[in-house]
Protein backbone atom coordinates (compact mmCIF):
# COMPACT_ATOMS: atom_id res chain seq x y z
CA UNK A 1 0.00 0.00 0.00
CA UNK A 2 1.06 3.69 -0.83
CA UNK A 3 2.27 5.69 2.24
CA UNK A 4 -0.46 7.83 1.71
CA UNK A 5 -2.94 9.17 4.53
CA UNK A 6 -5.50 8.55 2.50
CA UNK A 7 -7.47 7.88 -0.88
CA UNK A 8 -10.36 9.23 -2.78
CA UNK A 9 -13.60 7.59 -3.60
CA UNK A 10 -12.06 8.28 -7.73
CA UNK A 11 -9.28 5.59 -7.47
CA UNK A 12 -12.11 2.77 -6.82
CA UNK A 13 -12.02 0.01 -9.29
CA UNK A 14 -14.90 -0.09 -11.64
CA UNK A 15 -16.31 -3.74 -10.42
CA UNK A 16 -19.65 -4.66 -9.98
CA UNK A 17 -20.46 -5.36 -6.25
CA UNK A 18 -21.20 -8.96 -7.14
CA UNK A 19 -18.20 -10.02 -8.31
CA UNK A 20 -15.75 -11.07 -6.21
CA UNK A 21 -12.19 -10.67 -7.13
CA UNK A 22 -10.58 -11.88 -3.86
CA UNK A 23 -10.95 -15.26 -2.66
CA UNK A 24 -9.23 -14.67 0.81
CA UNK A 25 -7.58 -12.73 3.27
CA UNK A 26 -4.72 -13.29 5.75
CA UNK A 27 -5.47 -11.46 9.24
CA UNK A 28 -3.21 -12.00 11.44
CA UNK A 29 -2.50 -15.43 11.97
CA UNK A 30 -6.14 -16.52 10.49
CA UNK A 31 -7.11 -16.87 6.97
CA UNK A 32 -10.73 -15.90 5.79
CA UNK A 33 -13.11 -16.91 3.07
CA UNK A 34 -14.14 -13.46 1.52
CA UNK A 35 -17.88 -13.32 0.47
CA UNK A 36 -18.30 -10.19 -1.67
CA UNK A 37 -16.04 -7.81 -3.72
CA UNK A 38 -14.33 -4.74 -2.34
CA UNK A 39 -12.65 -1.96 -4.23
CA UNK A 40 -8.83 -2.92 -2.65
CA UNK A 41 -6.01 -1.08 -4.60
CA UNK A 42 -2.63 -2.37 -5.38
CA UNK A 43 -1.31 1.00 -5.52
CA UNK A 44 2.51 0.03 -4.67
CA UNK A 45 2.49 -1.31 -8.18
CA UNK A 46 0.05 1.60 -9.43
CA UNK A 47 -2.19 -0.81 -11.24
CA UNK A 48 -5.56 -1.82 -11.65
CA UNK A 49 -6.74 -5.26 -10.43
CA UNK A 50 -9.97 -5.15 -12.90
CA UNK A 51 -9.60 -8.89 -14.15
CA UNK A 52 -7.09 -10.40 -11.79
CA UNK A 53 -8.31 -12.32 -8.92
CA UNK A 54 -6.23 -12.57 -6.01
CA UNK A 55 -6.22 -15.95 -4.32
CA UNK A 56 -5.14 -14.46 -1.20
CA UNK A 57 -4.66 -10.39 0.18
CA UNK A 58 -2.51 -10.47 3.57
CA UNK A 59 -3.66 -7.73 5.94
CA UNK A 60 -1.92 -6.33 9.05
CA UNK A 61 -4.10 -6.58 11.67
CA UNK A 62 -3.14 -3.57 13.78
CA UNK A 63 -3.05 -0.94 11.27
CA UNK A 64 -5.22 -2.59 8.62
CA UNK A 65 -2.78 -2.02 5.27
CA UNK A 66 -2.78 -4.52 2.85
CA UNK A 67 -0.73 -6.45 0.79
CA UNK A 68 -0.22 -8.43 -2.31
CA UNK A 69 3.03 -10.04 -0.79
CA UNK A 70 3.51 -12.33 1.77
CA UNK A 71 7.44 -11.72 2.02
CA UNK A 72 6.32 -7.22 2.34
CA UNK A 73 3.59 -8.23 4.50
CA UNK A 74 5.72 -9.87 6.71
CA UNK A 75 8.49 -7.38 6.61
CA UNK A 76 5.64 -4.75 7.98
CA UNK A 77 4.53 -6.60 10.61
CA UNK A 78 7.94 -7.36 12.00
CA UNK A 79 8.37 -3.21 12.04
CA UNK A 80 4.92 -2.11 12.66
CA UNK A 81 4.48 -0.73 15.78
CA UNK A 82 0.92 -0.14 16.14
CA UNK A 83 -0.76 -2.39 19.08
CA UNK A 84 -4.44 -1.36 19.30
CA UNK A 85 -6.53 0.65 17.09
CA UNK A 86 -6.45 4.59 16.63
CA UNK A 87 -8.35 6.89 19.10
CA UNK A 88 -9.49 6.61 22.59
CA UNK A 89 -10.37 3.81 24.56
CA UNK A 90 -14.60 4.13 25.85
CA UNK A 91 -14.66 0.91 27.10
CA UNK A 92 -12.51 -2.05 29.02
CA UNK A 93 -13.73 -5.23 30.06
CA UNK A 94 -11.60 -7.27 32.43
CA UNK A 95 -11.84 -10.21 30.02
CA UNK A 96 -10.40 -8.69 27.69
CA UNK A 97 -12.70 -7.10 25.68
CA UNK A 98 -12.61 -3.65 24.42
CA UNK A 99 -13.82 -0.62 22.08
CA UNK A 100 -11.66 2.26 20.61
CA UNK A 101 -13.87 5.08 19.56
CA UNK A 102 -11.83 6.45 16.22
CA UNK A 103 -12.28 9.48 14.24
CA UNK A 104 -12.59 9.24 10.43
CA UNK A 105 -11.09 12.66 10.23
CA UNK A 106 -8.20 12.09 12.70
CA UNK A 107 -7.45 8.09 11.76
CA UNK A 108 -9.06 8.71 7.75
CA UNK A 109 -6.18 5.99 6.50
CA UNK A 110 -7.27 3.57 9.39
CA UNK A 111 -11.00 3.79 8.93
CA UNK A 112 -10.63 3.70 5.28
CA UNK A 113 -9.12 0.09 5.37
CA UNK A 114 -11.55 -0.77 7.95
CA UNK A 115 -14.85 -0.03 5.54
CA UNK A 116 -12.20 -2.00 2.86
CA UNK A 117 -12.12 -5.02 5.24
CA UNK A 118 -15.88 -4.67 6.10
CA UNK A 119 -17.03 -4.71 2.31
CA UNK A 120 -15.34 -8.07 1.88
CA UNK A 121 -18.28 -9.33 4.06
CA UNK A 122 -20.77 -7.12 3.59
CA UNK A 123 -23.26 -7.20 0.46
CA UNK A 124 -24.74 -3.27 0.81
CA UNK A 125 -21.91 -1.26 1.79
CA UNK A 126 -21.06 1.39 -0.35
CA UNK A 127 -18.83 3.79 2.19
CA UNK A 128 -15.27 3.32 1.80
CA UNK A 129 -13.53 6.22 1.13
CA UNK A 130 -15.61 8.86 2.69
CA UNK A 131 -15.11 8.41 6.13
CA UNK A 132 -15.10 12.22 7.65
CA UNK A 133 -18.39 12.17 8.46
CA UNK A 134 -18.36 9.22 10.62
CA UNK A 135 -17.10 7.76 13.88
CA UNK A 136 -15.95 4.63 14.25
CA UNK A 137 -16.39 1.50 17.51
CA UNK A 138 -13.38 -1.13 17.31
CA UNK A 139 -14.04 -3.73 19.38
CA UNK A 140 -10.76 -5.81 19.74
CA UNK A 141 -10.20 -8.53 22.27
CA UNK A 142 -6.64 -8.90 24.50
CA UNK A 143 -4.34 -11.42 22.79
CA UNK A 144 -4.20 -14.14 25.50
CA UNK A 145 -0.22 -14.10 26.08
CA UNK A 146 0.37 -10.91 25.05
CA UNK A 147 -1.95 -8.13 26.51
CA UNK A 148 -0.44 -5.49 24.83
CA UNK A 149 -1.56 -7.17 21.11
CA UNK A 150 -5.19 -6.18 20.39
CA UNK A 151 -7.47 -8.59 18.02
CA UNK A 152 -10.21 -6.96 15.88
CA UNK A 153 -13.47 -8.68 16.33
CA UNK A 154 -15.97 -6.05 14.31
CA UNK A 155 -16.81 -2.24 14.35
CA UNK A 156 -19.84 -0.33 14.13
CA UNK A 157 -19.54 3.30 12.75
CA UNK A 158 -22.23 6.00 13.21
CA UNK A 159 -22.39 9.42 11.43
CA UNK A 160 -20.90 12.49 13.69
CA UNK A 161 -24.64 14.08 12.97
CA UNK A 162 -27.46 12.86 11.46
CA UNK A 163 -30.53 14.18 10.07
CA UNK A 164 -32.84 11.18 10.92
CA UNK A 165 -31.36 10.45 14.20
CA UNK A 166 -29.60 7.06 12.85
CA UNK A 167 -27.16 5.76 15.89
CA UNK A 168 -25.22 3.24 13.59
CA UNK A 169 -24.62 3.13 10.22
CA UNK A 170 -22.89 -0.54 9.09
CA UNK A 171 -21.92 -3.07 11.08
CA UNK A 172 -19.71 -5.83 10.97
CA UNK A 173 -18.59 -8.68 12.65
CA UNK A 174 -15.44 -10.67 11.06
CA UNK A 175 -16.89 -14.45 10.25
CA UNK A 176 -14.81 -16.27 12.59
CA UNK A 177 -15.77 -14.20 15.64
CA UNK A 178 -19.75 -14.63 14.35
CA UNK A 179 -21.71 -16.49 16.73
CA UNK A 180 -20.45 -15.42 19.94
CA UNK A 181 -22.73 -12.47 20.38
CA UNK A 182 -20.65 -9.65 19.26
CA UNK A 183 -23.38 -8.11 17.27
CA UNK A 184 -25.23 -7.72 20.09
CA UNK A 185 -23.05 -6.41 21.93
CA UNK A 186 -21.94 -3.84 19.47
CA UNK A 187 -25.77 -3.00 18.97
CA UNK A 188 -26.30 -2.88 22.79
CA UNK A 189 -22.87 -0.27 23.10
CA UNK A 190 -24.63 1.70 20.18
CA UNK A 191 -27.72 2.57 22.21
CA UNK A 192 -25.86 2.70 25.69
CA UNK A 193 -24.14 5.54 23.46
CA UNK A 194 -27.50 7.38 22.71
CA UNK A 195 -28.59 6.99 26.10
CA UNK A 196 -25.42 8.96 27.37
CA UNK A 197 -26.82 11.47 25.03
CA UNK A 198 -30.20 12.28 26.36
CA UNK A 199 -31.92 10.97 23.36
CA UNK A 200 -33.47 7.93 21.22
CA UNK A 201 -32.27 6.04 17.93
CA UNK A 202 -32.40 3.65 15.64
CA UNK A 203 -30.02 1.95 12.86
CA UNK A 204 -30.04 3.06 9.24
CA UNK A 205 -32.44 1.41 7.36
CA UNK A 206 -33.38 -0.70 5.18
CA UNK A 207 -31.59 -3.64 7.58
CA UNK A 208 -30.14 -6.75 6.40
CA UNK A 209 -31.61 -10.12 6.94
CA UNK A 210 -29.11 -11.19 9.20
CA UNK A 211 -29.34 -7.47 10.70
CA UNK A 212 -33.11 -7.58 11.33
CA UNK A 213 -32.59 -10.63 12.50
CA UNK A 214 -30.10 -9.18 15.68
CA UNK A 215 -31.79 -6.20 16.01
CA UNK A 216 -35.36 -7.71 16.39
CA UNK A 217 -34.08 -10.08 18.92
CA UNK A 218 -32.09 -7.21 20.76
CA UNK A 219 -35.57 -5.18 21.03
CA UNK A 220 -37.39 -8.15 22.31
CA UNK A 221 -34.86 -8.56 25.06
CA UNK A 222 -34.61 -5.02 25.98
CA UNK A 223 -38.05 -4.16 26.04
CA UNK A 224 -39.29 -7.06 27.49
CA UNK A 225 -36.82 -6.90 30.73
CA UNK A 226 -37.73 -3.10 30.67
CA UNK A 227 -41.55 -3.82 30.85
CA UNK A 228 -40.58 -6.53 33.72
CA UNK A 229 -38.96 -3.57 35.80
CA UNK A 230 -41.71 -1.53 35.65
CA UNK A 231 -44.27 -4.00 36.52
CA UNK A 232 -42.10 -5.16 39.73
CA UNK A 233 -42.27 -1.29 40.78
CA UNK A 234 -46.15 -0.47 40.24
CA UNK A 235 -44.41 2.00 37.41
CA UNK A 236 -46.58 3.28 35.36
CA UNK A 237 -45.25 5.36 32.52
CA UNK A 238 -45.40 6.88 29.25
CA UNK A 239 -44.90 4.99 25.78
CA UNK A 240 -41.72 8.19 25.47
CA UNK A 241 -40.17 6.97 28.54
CA UNK A 242 -39.61 3.61 27.54
CA UNK A 243 -38.75 4.94 24.07
CA UNK A 244 -35.85 7.06 26.69
CA UNK A 245 -35.22 4.40 28.72
CA UNK A 246 -34.01 2.03 26.30
CA UNK A 247 -32.61 4.45 23.72
CA UNK A 248 -34.59 2.46 21.54
CA UNK A 249 -36.57 5.39 19.32
CA UNK A 250 -40.62 5.22 19.48
CA UNK A 251 -41.32 3.69 16.35
CA UNK A 252 -39.00 0.43 17.16
CA UNK A 253 -40.55 0.27 20.29
CA UNK A 254 -44.17 0.41 19.18
CA UNK A 255 -43.32 -1.73 16.76
CA UNK A 256 -41.72 -4.85 18.83
CA UNK A 257 -44.58 -4.03 21.42
CA UNK A 258 -47.11 -5.48 18.51
CA UNK A 259 -44.52 -8.33 17.58
CA UNK A 260 -44.54 -9.02 20.69
CA UNK A 261 -48.52 -8.70 21.04
CA UNK A 262 -48.22 -6.83 24.26
CA UNK A 263 -49.91 -3.80 22.93
CA UNK A 264 -53.64 -3.90 22.62
CA UNK A 265 -55.57 -0.65 22.73
CA UNK A 266 -55.05 3.07 22.06
CA UNK A 267 -56.26 5.46 24.21
CA UNK A 268 -55.83 8.85 24.90
CA UNK A 269 -53.97 8.73 28.23
CA UNK A 270 -50.03 8.68 27.93
CA UNK A 271 -49.31 5.62 30.48
CA UNK A 272 -48.25 1.92 30.01
CA UNK A 273 -50.45 -0.10 32.31
CA UNK A 274 -50.50 -3.52 33.56
CA UNK A 275 -53.75 -5.29 33.99
CA UNK A 276 -53.74 -8.91 35.53
CA UNK A 277 -57.29 -10.42 34.16
CA UNK A 278 -57.35 -11.98 30.68
CA UNK A 279 -57.06 -9.03 27.48
CA UNK A 280 -58.69 -10.44 24.49
CA UNK A 281 -57.31 -8.72 21.43
CA UNK A 282 -58.75 -7.91 18.28
CA UNK A 283 -57.21 -9.25 15.81
CA UNK A 284 -58.17 -7.06 13.02
CA UNK A 285 -57.16 -4.10 14.86
CA UNK A 286 -53.99 -5.19 15.54
CA UNK A 287 -53.02 -6.11 11.81
CA UNK A 288 -54.31 -2.08 11.03
CA UNK A 289 -51.37 -1.40 14.06
CA UNK A 290 -49.55 -3.97 12.27
CA UNK A 291 -49.90 -1.80 9.11
CA UNK A 292 -49.39 1.81 10.03
CA UNK A 293 -47.26 2.13 13.65
CA UNK A 294 -48.45 5.59 13.75
CA UNK A 295 -51.75 4.55 15.35
CA UNK A 296 -49.69 3.83 18.26
CA UNK A 297 -47.61 6.92 19.72
CA UNK A 298 -46.33 8.93 22.49
CA UNK A 299 -49.58 9.40 23.71
CA UNK A 300 -51.22 6.70 23.67
CA UNK A 301 -51.72 4.00 26.00
CA UNK A 302 -50.56 0.57 25.30
CA UNK A 303 -52.46 -2.17 28.20
CA UNK A 304 -50.35 -4.94 28.91
CA UNK A 305 -51.76 -8.67 29.62
CA UNK A 306 -49.53 -9.51 32.49
CA UNK A 307 -50.18 -13.09 31.46
CA UNK A 308 -48.94 -12.63 27.85
CA UNK A 309 -45.78 -10.41 29.67
CA UNK A 310 -45.23 -13.25 31.84
CA UNK A 311 -45.31 -15.80 29.21
CA UNK A 312 -43.03 -13.43 27.19
CA UNK A 313 -40.66 -13.52 29.67
CA UNK A 314 -40.50 -16.90 30.46
CA UNK A 315 -39.29 -17.68 26.89
CA UNK A 316 -36.91 -15.31 27.04
CA UNK A 317 -35.34 -16.94 30.16
CA UNK A 318 -35.19 -20.04 28.63
CA UNK A 319 -33.29 -19.11 25.83
CA UNK A 320 -35.53 -18.15 22.51
CA UNK A 321 -34.88 -14.46 23.02
CA UNK A 322 -32.07 -14.31 25.01
CA UNK A 323 -28.38 -14.99 23.99
CA UNK A 324 -26.28 -18.07 24.74
CA UNK A 325 -24.84 -18.19 27.81
CA UNK A 326 -21.26 -18.52 26.01
CA UNK A 327 -22.10 -15.03 24.67
CA UNK A 328 -20.32 -11.99 25.17
CA UNK A 329 -22.79 -9.40 27.13
CA UNK A 330 -21.88 -5.76 27.13
CA UNK A 331 -21.70 -4.42 30.56
CA UNK A 332 -22.40 -0.81 30.57
CA UNK A 333 -20.26 -0.45 33.64
CA UNK A 334 -17.06 -0.28 32.39
CA UNK A 335 -17.84 2.11 29.71
CA UNK A 336 -15.02 5.12 30.66
CA UNK A 337 -17.40 8.58 30.92
CA UNK A 338 -16.83 10.56 27.99
CA UNK A 339 -17.83 14.03 27.36
CA UNK A 340 -19.95 13.77 24.23
CA UNK A 341 -19.51 15.76 21.09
Amino acid sequence: MADDDSMSDDDQLDIPDNTKHISSIRLGQVDIDCWFHSPYIDAEEGSSEKDRTIEKLYICEQCLRYFLNNRKYRQHTNECTRRHPPGRKIYEHPDGLSVYEVDGTASQLYCQCLCLLAKLFLERKTIYFDVEPFLFYVLVEADKRNKNLQHIIGYFSKEKLSDEFYNLACLMVLPHRQRHGFGRFLIALSYELTKLEKKTGSPEKPLSALGQMTYKSYWHSTILAKLEEYRRLQMHVPVSQLSLDTGICLEDVVQTLVDLRLAHTVNSTNEITFKPHELRHRRRQQNQCDNNNNHIDSSSVLIVNEDILRSALTRHSTGNLSPRNNQHLFDPSYLRLISRR
